[in-house]
């Protein structure tokens, strides 16, 4: 089918840096280091590392560092270096012959104590020569340390940082998502880790900061989108045991003679073990439960019409000036193109998969309390599907303002108002801890719960939904014994804001496990466990299981939607681009069902790059229950749970 080209509405992502400055240059003179030039002119070895990344090589006698402009004046080269820790950069200090850590603590005028635990990876093995210490706050511990940090972050215009320790099985990917970051920052922060990330390498991390500037989509009120199909939406994939032409052909959605034209080899008959090409949409779902492979059915005879509703707020971009004011501090701003990005693959996929898809991109001219849906409902009432908007009431708005139209509402998870024809696409909080009380109840284990005593709300939940769980008040060894049994599964359910009540009971569990099989489960994985005084091997131990709206693990595809991504904007997507895409493709998905969008959202589950899609109706409202229940497992590693 022909499509004509209205507006190509496109994101274009650079990564230059926000801010422009003068530099002057620096002839490096014999003896002299990253860290000793860093401290003459009062600035960080990373501003060094990010105007010359060939200095974590190594410096060679003579060579010119690119040298960020200061107003400090820099101290002459023999002149004595007394440098306070600054709250918001640490200073760091690498050992000479014959230095001490007593020595050291004193020249910066910290104890021991609290360098040893600023570098305690790094003083494994004893002090080296030539080893960057880092040196702690002068007059605070290593939490202090991060505390101040923290409250650095909230002054508008004070860059801050605070240091984390890489540990067995983390991933770039997986430190950024967690500390609201791109893997692209960690990486300019970190020039040396930017091919490899050691184990116990101190990340220096910072929350915030700006490192690339948006190109903001023009205005636009209509943008139909079309895609051709690139080399590099294409994977390899593996045959499995027992799969045949026909079962490949059901569950990637492709035709035999496409799977002829991608892999010419199939016509001497599919074998086990060979590698096939497949496009990226096409790949069959792997390890994501009792869900069923949309593209296995897909129905491509019908045009369907895509709306995607989304908040620039264009009319706020009044000069570039402003443009890249709103880029450095507008949060909400950067979310939305993140999603959007996401979104556009998922469009491109869908075209690579043939399906005849139109698609409108609209500004809703949102924020929390309003919308532009009203002034944009005669050029929705062909669409086939609505995305958005983004806030609840918004979404609520536009359900009733096309009956009859889906509207998928991509960042909604409580219920408002309910209606037949809106679906909230992120599980509530309720439904996360339903869902944990379904799998445990499914295992037909002993189940223990300790909760807080002033959690009442949450002990009532458990019963009401629960009533065979065995409640323990008060936490002893003896206590938590006497309610485990020998002949099964002990499942032992723990709801507590309490560090103290954390370390203690898991403490007891990991020495009961000598007598009884034990699996620690939470309704909510809160900060507790990620507290330093609850050590993971000890809810790897534990296998711990929790509820997640989104898969935590490094699977196939999402490493090959982050290649893709990356390719294409040149950074890595955050979480929110990753919604973009899961959110949108399944709606594509969904559109081209031969029984019809409606129904398909009501009677299928699917599962995309993160995130699960199982929408139920209750009392005329529809809800997303698609919950993964993950677990700690060895190797430091978290897997879907089964």
């Amino acid at each position: 089918m022909k499509y004509i080209l209205i507006l190509f509405f496109s994101l274009a992502l650079l990564s230059t840096p926000a801010y422009a400055q003068d530099l002057k240059k620096h002839k490096v003179a014999k003896g002299e280091t990253v860290v000793s030039i860093a401290k003459q002119y009062k600035i960080t070895p990373y501003d060094i590392y990010r105007l010359n990344p060939d200095a974590k090589n190594g410096l060679k006698l003579d060579s010119v560092l690119l040298i960020p402009n200061n107003p400090v004046k820099p101290l002459p080269a023999n002149a004595a270096v007394k440098e306070p820790a600054t709250k918001v950069v640490n200073t760091t200090h690498e050992v000479l012959a014959k230095e001490t850590l007593y020595s050291i603590a004193k020249k910066y005028k910290v104890t021991v104590a609290d360098l040893e635990k600023a570098n305690a990876d790094l003083l494994k093995d004893g002090l080296k020569n030539g080893q960057h210490l880092i040196i702690p706050v002068k007059g605070s511990g290593v939490e202090a340390q991060a505390k101040i940090a923290e409250k650095q972050q909230d002054k508008k215009g004070e860059p801050s940082y605070m240091f984390y320790t890489v540990a067995a099985g983390d991933t770039k990917y997986a430190i950024a998502k967690k500390y609201g970051m791109t893997v692209q920052l960690i990486e300019e922060l970190n020039p040396a880790v930017k091919d490899t990330l050691p184990l116990g390498y101190r990340l220096k991390l910072a929350k915030d900061a700006v490192i690339a500037e948006a190109k903001v989509p023009e205005p636009a009120a209509t943008a139909a989108v079309t895609a051709a199909p690139q080399a590099d939406k294409y994977i390899d994939y593996t045959v499995k045991p027992k799969e045949t032409l026909y079962s490949l052909t059901k569950d990637t959605g492709l035709t035999e003679q496409e799977l002829y034209t991608l892999n010419p080899a199939l016509k001497d008959g599919v074998k086990e073990g060979m590698v096939l090409k497949l496009p990226v949409a096409s790949v069959p779902v792997q390890g994501v439960g009792a869900v069923v492979n949309l593209n296995s059915t897909l129905k491509k005879s019908d045009t369907k019409e895509l709306a995607l509703l989304l908040p620039f707020n264009m009319y706020r971009i009044e000069s570039d000036t402003v443009k890249a004011k709103l880029l450095r501090s507008d949060k909400f701003l950067n979310l939305t193109l993140d999603f959007y990005a996401g979104a556009l693959i998922a469009i491109d996929s869908a075209k690579t998969l043939g399906l005849p898809l139109k698609v409108k991109i609209l500004d809703a001219k949102e924020n929390s309390k309003t919308s532009d849906v009203a002034t944009l409902k005669s050029g929705l009432t062909s669409a086939s599907a609505v995305i958005g908007p983004f806030f609840q009431g918004n979404a609520e708005s536009a359900a009733a303002l096309l009956p009859g139209i889906p509207v998928i509402s991509p960042m909604a998870k409580e219920g408002g108002k309910p209606y037949p024809n809106l679906y909230l696409s992120i599980p509530s909080d309720e439904n996360m801890r339903l869902a944990m009380l379904s799998y445990l109840r499914s295992k037909n284990g002993n189940v223990v719960a300790i909760v807080d005593k002033k959690k009442t709300s949450s002990r009532d939940f458990i019963k009401a939904n629960f009533p065979e769980v065995k409640f323990l008040d008060g936490i002893t060894g003896d206590g938590i014994r006497a309610l485990l049994v020998k002949d099964k599964t002990n499942y032992v359910v723990l709801d507590t804001e309490a560090l103290s009540s954390v370390t203690g009971v898991t403490k007891l569990l990991t020495e009961a496990q000598t007598d009884f099989t034990i699996q620690l489960a939470v309704l909510d994985k809160s900060d507790k466990l990620d507290n330093d005084e609850v050590p993971l091997e000890r809810l790897i131990k534990l296998k711990m299981l929790y509820p997640s709206i989104t898969r935590d693990d490094d699977n196939a595809q999402s490493l090959l939607f982050r290649k893709i991504f990356r390719e294409k904007n040149g950074y890595n997507p955050s979480q929110y681009a990753v919604r973009g895409f899961d959110v949108t493709f399944d709606v594509i998905m969904r559109l081209f069902q031969p029984e019809g969008i409606a129904a398909t959202l009501e009677g299928k589950s699917s599962a995309q790059v993160e995130n699960k899609f199982a929408y139920n109706n209750v009392n005329g409202g529809n809800y997303n229950k698609g919950v993964y229940i993950l677990q700690y497992d060895e190797g430091m590693l978290v897997k879907e749970a089964q």
